[in-house]
């Protein structure tokens, strides 16, 4: 029994889960260079409008409305808390008890003036005085009390209402009291008062939405972001989705949230490598990471030419950290000789630095090295090419087609600047060009497989399936033994949505290299989204973590996974990884970004469970 409860408790999350539409985000959510841009509404102090009385300034049948409203005066104070707080829990039903979004009152206050002779004056009582009285009569005399408060509040005499505030809690613990206290410290920006007044309010009515949002506000003007977002997000929640000003503030919020949190990393951590997986990739974007110094018959290599010979070897048995090691030396070798003289690839060890220093993400490091290599060699087109890349990450495109139009000036048949030339077209979305530069360079140079990758996606974006299809066979039957060539073939196959062809692509690359990740992450996505094989999905994307435990689709795939099995813990858990293995900061606002959706949605579900029952009873 307790079992069967636990997988409809699992079932019924994950229906709410899409419902917060957390799985309309692609698997390669990591992998992509930006998230949408997010909305960014501006906010001053919001009170939700009231269904009933709630314009501002008096209209020119005020005198009637008074006499109308003096006429039922005595029957509405009879009734007890008509404006209670379940009532006025949505925006569109709201009560006329608590404080106006547009004029910033609460709902039932007149615009007449105010008075302190026509009301009772239950303030006065003693504790033992109200003791005695019955439950009607306390309402009554708490409602006489709220009534005067709003009053006052319109006047914008904002001590006095909250001493009749205060007044009418001793009568009656009712939310909307607390809440409309609330609405008069948020005036005078007592944010403190305001976040304690919401949250009592919110432990009498956890469906409160005004509370919510009032105390949403406050918190995001104490930076307490979290929590804004917690509160922001429960109202979207209670709201069905229909509240666009709590949607559009919580996005704001998490905006801020993200951005400070990644920036403070940022500045505190240490440069790191990305991945390994990563770096391959993208050394394999280049035909070579330089060239081999050799010594004239008779010579001997200087230290620093040693040095970067060995950085080569350890670059390509992907030991990356020790080729980081020796080029670090052979820079170390040269700067302490003050001199280059004798030293054959001066250019390519500086040139091979900056590379490593912008897998790094020490962007300042990798432009003075990159320039250091270029003083020495002011035709150094690999130096170009890297810069380039610097630049893409900067978002300076101008910058980058200037920097690839001087390689093609230098050397006109060198392919891998046609190659970056796509890559930048491709960028800018121009598939086009993009299609034009990747056929130049595959011409230029027919063992280079990288372009004809990128054209075989470029056709399949532009919805040319079937020449997608032939590049991609054309070259496979020309690199048949290339592992990156079958999963990228893969990864068009399943975007077009056939899964067990590209299931059977995935399974050809681990083949022919069970060292690259990428396969084993992409099969279990495809496996999991095809069939809903949880176990096997999660067998494929350990085994990618075996081989590369830093492999940040990976753990981007196995939070998804998680989160799809109801398994929040876990799934947050890689979620705070994600984050830690961010490589810029961009990609660690889309981490932490996703991971504060995650989290705050999980928070609702764990401290509403009575509300998230009664909301999944009522889904089709």
């Amino acid at each position: 029994m307790a079992e069967s409860t636990t997988d409809n408790t699992v079932q019924k999350s994950a229906t709410l889960l899409e419902r917060l539409n957390l799985q309309e985000r692609g698997w390669k959510f990591y992998a992509a260079a930006s998230i949408p841009p997010i909305v960014v509404a501006s906010l001053a102090l919001w009170y939700y409008s009231s269904s009933r009385d709630g314009e501002a300034g008096a209209s020119k049948d005020e005198d009637k409305k008074k006499s109308k409203r003096k006429a039922k005066k005595s029957k509405k104070s009879a009734k007890p808390a008509d404006e209670s707080a379940a009532a006025s829990s949505s925006a569109a039903g709201a009560s006329a008890g608590d404080a106006s979004s547009s004029a910033g009152k609460p709902a039932g206050a007149s615009t007449a003036s105010v008075g302190e002779d026509d009301e009772e004056r239950p303030e006065s009582m003693t504790d033992a005085q109200i003791a005695a009285l019955d439950g009607a009569a306390l309402k009554k005399l708490a409602q006489s009390l709220k009534s005067r408060g709003n009053k006052f509040f319109q006047a914008k005499r904002y001590p006095k209402a909250i001493e009749l505030y205060t007044q009418a809690l001793r009568f009656d613990k009712d939310p909307v009291f607390y809440s409309n206290r609330a609405a008069c410290y948020a005036a005078e920006n007592d944010n403190d008062k305001v976040i304690a007044d919401c949250t009592s309010a919110l432990k009498l009515e956890p469906r409160y939405v005004k509370a919510l949002m009032r105390r949403a506000q406050a918190n995001e003007n104490t930076e307490r972001f979290r929590d804004s977002l917690y509160d922001f997000t429960t109202a979207c929640i209670l709201e069905d989705f229909n509240n666009t000003l709590a949607a559009t503030s919580a996005e704001r919020v998490l905006k801020k949230l993200a951005e400070a949190e990644a920036r403070e990393r940022i500045e505190k951590r240490e440069p790191r490598l990305p991945s390994k997986s990563f770096i391959s990739g993208y050394l394999n974007s280049f035909r070579s990471c330089g060239d081999e110094a050799v010594a004239a018959e008779g010579e001997q290599l200087s230290e620093a030419d040693t040095l970067y010979n060995e950085a080569l070897s350890f670059i390509a048995l992907q030991d990356y950290a020790n080729g980081i090691a020796s080029i670090d030396k052979a820079v170390a070798a040269i700067d302490e000789a003050g001199t280059a003289d004798g030293v054959l690839r001066a250019d390519d060890i500086y040139s091979l630095s900056g590379m490593f220093s912008f897998l790094k993400s020490s962007l300042d490091m990798s432009a003075a090295r990159l320039d250091k290599a270029l003083e020495f060699n002011s035709k150094h087109v690999r130096s170009l090419l890297r810069k380039a890349n610097l630049f893409t990450e900067k978002r300076d495109l101008d910058m980058v087609s200037q920097l690839l139009e001087m390689a093609c000036e230098i050397e006109p048949e060198n392919a891998e600047a046609f190659f970056q030339k796509g890559q930048v077209d491709f960028l800018k979305q121009d598939f086009a060009e993009a299609a034009k530069n990747y056929e130049r360079a595959a011409g230029l140079d027919p063992d280079f497989v990288y372009p004809r990758i990128q054209l075989g996606v470029v056709q399949f974006k532009i919805g040319k399936m079937q020449d997608a299809l032939a590049t991609f066979k054309e070259a496979m039957e020309r690199f048949p033994a290339r592992s990156d060539l079958y999963n990228y073939y893969g990864e068009v196959l399943a975007e077009q949505g056939g899964p067990d062809d590209a299931i059977t692509a995935f399974e050809k690359a681990i083949e022919l290299d069970g060292a690259n990740p990428l396969p084993y992450v992409n099969q279990a996505i495809a496996v999991f989204q095809s069939s809903g094989n949880a176990d096997k999905a999660l067998t494929l994307i350990q085994a990618a973590l075996k081989v590369d435990s830093e492999c940040e689709l990976a753990v981007a795939a196995l939070s998804q996974i998680y989160l799809q099995l109801g398994m929040f813990e876990e799934s947050l858990s890689m979620l705070r990884r994600a984050v830690d293995l961010a490589k810029s900061e961009e990609e660690m606002v889309s981490a932490i970004t996703f991971r504060e959706t995650t989290a705050a949605q999980y928070r609702f579900m764990k401290e509403h469970p009575d509300l998230l029952n009664k909301m999944m009873g009522a889904m089709p």
